[in-house]
C-alpha cells in the first residue's frame, strides 16, 4: 500500500469520529490545538501530518490512535 492509502484512511476515520461527536472542523482544531487549515487538509486526504499532530487529534476525539490509522 502506498502512503496515499493511509492519508485517505486517516481522512475518512477523522470525519467519522468528528461526526460521531457532532463537532465542526473548527471545534476539532481548537480542541487539538492545531490550525483549521491543518484539519481541513488532513480530512481532504492531502495533508501529511506529523505524528504529534495525529496524536493530538486522536486525544481531542477521545479515540485510540489505532482508530484513526488502522495498520
Amino acid at each position: 500500500m502506498d502512503k496515499q492509502y493511509y492519508y485517505q484512511e486517516l481522512a475518512k476515520n477523522m470525519r467519522i469520529e468528528r461526526a460521531r461527536l457532532n463537532i465542526s472542523q473548527l471545534k476539532l482544531a481548537e480542541m487539538a490545538d492545531v490550525s483549521l487549515d491543518t484539519i481541513n487538509l488532513i480530512e481532504r486526504g492531502v495533508g501529511n501530518p506529523k505524528l504529534c499532530t495525529v496524536i493530538a487529534i486522536a486525544k481531542a476525539l477521545n479515540v485510540d490512535l489505532n482508530t484513526l490509522i488502522k495498520l
